[in-house]
């Protein structure tokens, strides 16, 4: 099947506008294509559209996503990370094979697992980063009533809600109660494209300062005392974020999400485009640290 369709290149991270839906929305209706031939994949389009449109605040009952980190490009980010890292590693023969009923749960959950930052209307306080501490559940407690209205049986959804609840920084997706083998390699799957999503764009050490006004945000709303904030400034993410990839990223990468990473190498060409961005990301947010000394 996949000599009778055309090939995908290596990508270019820098060069795609994740700031809309229609280029990743293109980019993995190809890698799904790639996988599985014509027909089939109408409903990439349909969800990815309609996450878009709930970031913009299409639905009567919630807000526009107002958090500054977690906004759809990093979902999208994310998103076709996780295509990519499906493609490759099937492209690697790796087993088990992803099915195509299997990629679009996974999918779905990619697009949702950040969906607990929306606010409701009427919910006037601060922004959706209040929620950084609560919003895998409440992502999944979303993705439920959603997918519920759609059809989707309990066992896909309980799918979906055991991959979105891996991308949570406090969990250990070891721990997991996951119900398959597939089940456990889509939540190893989405929680390395949350992480190398995000730390692969080449905007990300720009980023960091809105990733701690979130995380202000969250630890006033939990009522922490500063002292016992994680991160007590920006500049403290800012020189702690090189042993945050090397220690806690790196070793969710390797020891709970199997080192599916590997799998982003390009056969042919030797490239690993997502981990040697995070690399030169790495590398910036470095000399921005040695700068303050």
């Amino acid at each position: 099947m996949l000599d009778a369709v055309k090939s995908i290149p290596v990508l270019e991270l820098s060069e795609i506008d994740f700031s809309t839906a229609a280029e990743t929305c293109q980019l993995v209706q190809d890698r799904h294509e790639r996988l599985f031939g014509a027909g089939g994949g109408d409903y990439i389009a349909e969800y990815i559209h309609a996450v878009e449109g709930l970031f913009s605040g299409d639905d009567p009952e919630y807000q526009a996503m107002d958090t500054a980190y977690h906004d759809i490009s990093h979902t999208l980010q994310a998103t076709l990370c996780l295509a990519e890292l499906i493609r490759c590693r099937h492209e690697n023969n790796a087993l088990p094979y992803v099915t195509a009923r299997d990629f679009r749960r996974g999918l779905v959950a990619v697009l949702f697992h950040d969906i607990g930052f929306l606010k409701k209307v009427g919910d006037l306080e601060g922004s959706g980063a209040k929620y950084t501490h609560l919003h895998e559940q409440r992502s999944c407690d979303f993705v439920r009533a959603f997918l519920n209205k759609r059809g989707w049986s309990d066992d896909d959804i309980q799918f979906v809600e055991n991959l979105i609840s891996s991308t949570g920084p406090r969990v250990n997706v070891n721990q997991i109660q996951f119900r398959s083998d597939m089940e456990r390699l889509l939540g190893q799957a989405v929680c390395t494209a949350d992480y190398v999503g995000q730390m692969s764009d080449p905007r990300y050490p720009d980023r960091l300062e809105s990733l701690f006004a979130e995380f202000a945000e969250s630890y006033l709303y939990q009522g922490l005392p500063q002292e016992a904030w994680p991160f007590k400034s920006y500049e403290a993410l800012l020189r702690g974020t090189p042993g945050f990839w090397k220690t806690f990223v790196q070793n969710k990468l390797n020891d709970e999400c199997g080192g599916l990473w590997r799998h982003f190498e390009d056969l042919a060409s030797g490239e690993n485009p997502y981990m040697d961005a995070v690399e030169r990301n790495i590398a910036v947010i470095r000399e921005r640290i040695a700068a303050l000394a």
